[in-house]
């Protein structure tokens, strides 16, 4: 008889899980507290304009190739995908633009073009990392949870490749001297919700990805994704039950004997998949007979940048690239107000998605759906967004007009609406509206991860996701569920 396994939360996590589980001949049900999937991923629409809620552009295609090949499944049988080309334009306090591409010959030209001199460099920079991301690749098998994993030969081989103990700001200087150079190579760190500054210099591999995978959108939006993923799992008899969320997560001392929905009733199963954000799920959910040994000591972790999101419809094709970077006059002061300080920032980086031009179903044609992002601290600032969210979102589209000349910008808006951290925290239930979770510093990853101190504690409980083994951003958010199922699998040979 086919093994039950329950998965907490719709997102791109648990989608994924749920695919291969059910590739593998697990019965599986998905409980998800909203009307639609994918959480911080679905898809927002405003009248007849749709937008990309959370991230807004794919690499490592390869990654979800591999899924659906997994699920035996074809993933363009599923999904069309469109090439951003360029990947984004920069705009730097020095009033340079640099647009590089996906293509690497369109890339080089472009540097000629911005900051002529540095061809070699980027050749440097491209070719270290790709050695960097071989030997990290097979080291995504091992959670680095405890001191074995530490003296595994493919991680001695690593070693020398991992940047260990310098911060990205630090890799990236070995190869580029110019600071707003360093900047187009590390700003990447902002899908992590986190300063260049301080996250650790073995995340060069995702700028890397970035300028040797390309970039892309999904026909529809980035939410298409998950739509396919649903039709996956619809097609293999997986159950996905909207509207139904989970209250508590009961235990024994070593396992979780079930979850209790908020209508009553319980689900047991043979193992369990916690997909929702780990912190908040760890102060709600479960129900032990002791404290969870590390419970308290969640609060006192880092966790990642909010974001101030302003979602337009607009009666007019917006003549900017799908995504655009606009930079503060000191990006190193943004980040550090941002993720340490704790404060607003008078001036910030403001990053804009136009898949308009690229995708014309996100809006009626000659329309413009249009998504403005600005990282903003999380929840623990104590900022009082009821307050300031009309004049931070004033501030943001008057610095929008004046750099991209966009005068009448406010006099096409047809529909519009605004997420705050507070927003972030309350209706998507992310503990202090860090919507990156944790901060992935050198404390933080491996034994410094909750999430393997959850797995030790609990045998048939996996956690998939943004906090999870192997981190933030799509692809690594699917390698977790891959990471994830190959130990539910080993576990019941």
């Amino acid at each position: 008889m086919a093994k039950k396994v329950a998965i907490i939360g719709a997102g791109p996590g648990g989608l994924a899980t749920a695919m291969r589980l059910l590739a593998n001949g697990y019965q599986v049900d998905i409980f998800e507290k909203n009307s639609v999937i994918g959480g911080r991923t679905s898809k927002l629409s405003l009248g007849n304009y749709f937008f990309d809620m959370g991230p807004s552009s794919l690499t490592m295609p390869h990654q979800l190739t591999s899924l659906f090949m997994n699920s035996n499944r074809n993933l363009h049988d599923y999904l069309t995908l469109l090439p951003i080309d360029p990947l984004y334009r920069l705009f730097f306090p020095s009033g340079k633009t640099f647009a590089p591409s996906g293509d690497q010959k369109a890339t080089l030209n472009e540097l000629n073009r911005v900051f002529p001199g540095n061809e070699m460099n980027f050749y440097r920079f491209m070719s270290g990392n790709a050695k960097k991301i071989l030997y990290l690749t097979p080291l995504l098998d091992y959670s680095f949870g405890s001191l074995k994993d530490f003296v595994r030969p493919t991680m001695l081989r690593a070693i020398p490749s991992l940047s260990i103990g310098r911060t990205l700001i630090d890799e990236t200087s070995k190869y580029f001297e110019d600071e707003e150079l360093q900047l187009a190579f590390t700003f990447q760190m902002k899908y992590m919700g986190m300063s260049p500054w301080e996250v650790p210099g073995i995340y060069s591999v995702l700028p890397f990805s970035e300028y040797y995978y390309g970039s892309f959108h999904p026909t529809g939006g980035q939410s298409q994704i998950l739509q396919a993923m649903k039709t996956v799992i619809e097609e293999y008899h997986g159950q996905i039950h909207l509207n139904t969320a989970v209250a508590k997560v009961n235990t024994s001392k070593h396992e979780i004997t079930g979850i209790e929905l908020r209508d009553g009733r319980l689900v047991q199963a043979d193992h369990y998949i916690m997909n929702a954000d780990l912190s908040y799920a760890v102060k709600n959910l479960f129900v032990t007979e002791k404290p969870l040994k590390f419970k308290n000591k969640m609060a006192q972790k880092k966790y990642s940048a909010s974001a101030f999101v302003i979602y337009l419809g607009l009666d007019t094709l917006l003549p900017v690239d799908h995504q655009t970077v606009l930079f503060p006059k000191n990006y190193k002061v943004h980040a550090d107000e941002t993720t340490n300080l704790k404060v607003l920032s008078d001036d910030f980086s403001i990053h804009i998605t136009n898949p308009s031009v690229t995708d014309t179903t996100m809006a009626p044609i000659g329309h413009s759906a249009v998504r403005i992002m600005v990282p903003v601290p999380n929840n623990e600032s104590q900022i009082d967004w009821d307050q300031e969210r009309e004049p931070f979102r004033n501030k943001i589209l008057d610095t929008v007009k004046a750099k991209l000349h966009l005068e009448d910008l406010e006099d096409h808006i047809v529909e519009e609406r605004v997420i705050t951290p507070k927003e972030w925290e309350k209706d998507f239930h992310i503990h202090l509206g860090a919507i990156f979770g944790m901060m992935q510093s050198f404390r933080q990853i491996g034994m410094g991860n909750p999430v393997n101190k959850l797995h030790k504690q609990f045998k048939n409980l996996f956690v998939v996701g943004t906090s999870a083994h192997t981190g933030t951003s799509l692809p690594y958010i699917m390698e977790s569920a891959k990471y994830a199922v190959n130990k539910i699998i080993k576990k019941d040979l």
